[in-house]
């Protein structure tokens, strides 16, 4: 008796196997194509750092050229003692606040009191100085949380007021560099720095041969530049800074001469103590820093497990150099991006040699630095 199912009837069924078998080949397609995509991604993210950069650029030049100088960065060196050390004596700003006019900031810049402190007690510079100035921010620095803003400081009212904090940034003016002139490790005792050869994350700094970079103190001219602006670095990244990592300097901290005291503070002294500056805002003169090491130094710990830390913190991170913590950072594979004194924007490898990446700090050191070397 024939089957009253027709053959043609019959649906043939993927097996156990074969679904496995296509399981796998997608698995195995999606593992090849997500290095691509995310390489692709940040490789445009990197673009939009550099178009950051040259904005940045844009901006200082069109300060110099209605100034006839370049701004101060802020933070700069007291070369009168010995060793030379930071000081904070161009107002309480830095220089990325001064160019808000020159990059289409005129409102954020209307709303900044510079004969006080970025951060005065009374909350009068909060408006501008909370304001998110997107070009200071590197889209791969993506870390932080919030994103923007530092949230609300345990020694500030005024953030506990409004429920937010002042802006991040991600750059910072290359303001100094104490980097070894030959590359020697633990050198400096010779002009009493006590710290010599006990710098564990930069052991190639050497305060003792601190030299300027381009935004200084004061006003820097063109002609001041010696070694040329293309050969110069003005500004670097500095990436993924928030309230975990710690400055050396406290808000009252001016010259490093203990008879000195700044003419005007910011928060003060709260909680019993005088906190310590917050360098990963766009408006604090303390977001410059100097350059003492390799890029993307991983020494750990680079910051406080928890935010906010008091002086001297409990991991002792400030001013060990690490990580983002006051030196050139960032989130890109391989090496950061640094603005030059002519405006072009460079990438600089991790691997460069550390007396080629001081030179290319020190605005008339009187170096000859080959093009291939970085």
């Amino acid at each position: 008796m024939r089957s009253r199912l027709s053959s043609t009837s019959m649906r043939p069924a993927f097996t156990l196997i074969e679904l496995l078998v296509v399981i796998a080949i997608i698995a195995v397609l999606i593992g090849l194509l997500l290095p691509a995509v995310q390489s692709a991604r940040e490789a445009a993210r990197r673009a939009q750092c550099t178009n950051n950069l040259k904005q940045i650029g844009l901006a200082l030049f069109n300060y110099e050229s209605g100034n006839t100088c370049f701004p101060p960065s802020g933070e700069s060196t007291n070369f009168g003692l010995t060793p030379a050390t930071t000081q904070f004596v161009d107002g309480g700003w830095d220089c990325l606040a001064r160019i808000l006019p020159y990059m289409e900031g005129n409102t954020s810049f209307n709303a900044l009191n510079f004969n006080v402190d970025y951060n005065e007690a009374t909350g009068m510079n909060w408006t501008g100085c909370s304001t998110v100035v997107a070009i200071y921010l590197c889209p791969s620095s993506a870390t932080r949380n919030p994103p923007s803003n530092d949230g609300i400081d345990p020694n500030d009212p005024i953030t506990n007021t409004f429920g937010r904090g002042y802006a991040y940034d991600d750059y910072g003016p290359t303001c100094y560099t104490d980097i070894d002139p030959y590359g020697l490790t633990g050198a400096g005792a010779v002009c009493g720095d006590p710290n010599a050869g006990t710098y564990y994350a930069t052991p190639y700094r050497n305060k003792c041969s601190r030299a300027n970079g381009l935004l200084k103190q004061g006003k820097t001219t063109i002609a001041q530049i010696t070694d040329g602006t293309s050969n110069t670095i003005c500004i670097g990244e500095d990436a993924g800074r928030d309230p975990t990592y710690l400055s050396p300097f406290t808000e009252g901290y001016y010259d490093g001469n203990p008879a000195d005291i700044r003419p005007t503070l910011g928060l003060g002294p709260a909680g019993g103590f005088t906190p310590a500056r917050r360098h990963w805002r766009w408006a604090e003169p303390n977001t410059s820093f100097g350059v003492s090491g390799q890029p993307n130094n991983h020494y750990l710990p680079s910051h406080e497990q928890q935010p906010w830390e008091a002086l001297p913190g409990l991991l002792n991170t400030a001013g060990n150099n690490a990580g983002a913590n006051d030196q050139l950072y960032s989130f890109h594979p391989g090496g950061v991006n640094c603005l030059f004194g002519d405006g072009h924007v460079q990438f600089i490898r991790d691997t460069i040699g550390i007396v080629t990446l001081r030179s290319l700090v020190t605005l008339s050191g009187g170096e000859v630095i080959s093009s291939d070397s970085y």
